[in-house]
């Protein structure tokens, strides 16, 4: 029963935190499926093979498009000060 009550607690303590970092891998997710999806149509009309998930988020293309997105988000935040 203490567990339970253990676990309660940590959820309502850091509920914000938890939603936060939800929404991060939920963004995160989104990236990896759209990214993928447009680098296999550009491999596919090269006529080349298309990548899975694992090999597409392990690539260079996959971390230099959340790198672009997250810089373009805080260039956007800092502009306004």
């Amino acid at each position: 029963m203490t567990a339970h009550r253990g676990a309660r607690r940590f959820l309502r303590e850091n509920s914000l935190g938890l939603a936060f970092l939800a929404g991060f891998l939920l963004t995160l997710l989104g990236q990896l499926i759209a990214g993928r999806a447009e680098m296999n149509n550009d491999l596919v009309s090269a006529q080349l093979p298309p990548v899975g998930y694992l090999a597409y988020a392990t690539s260079s293309d996959f971390a230099v498009d959340v790198t672009e997105n997250w810089q373009s988000e805080y260039l956007q935040n800092t502009s306004h000060t």
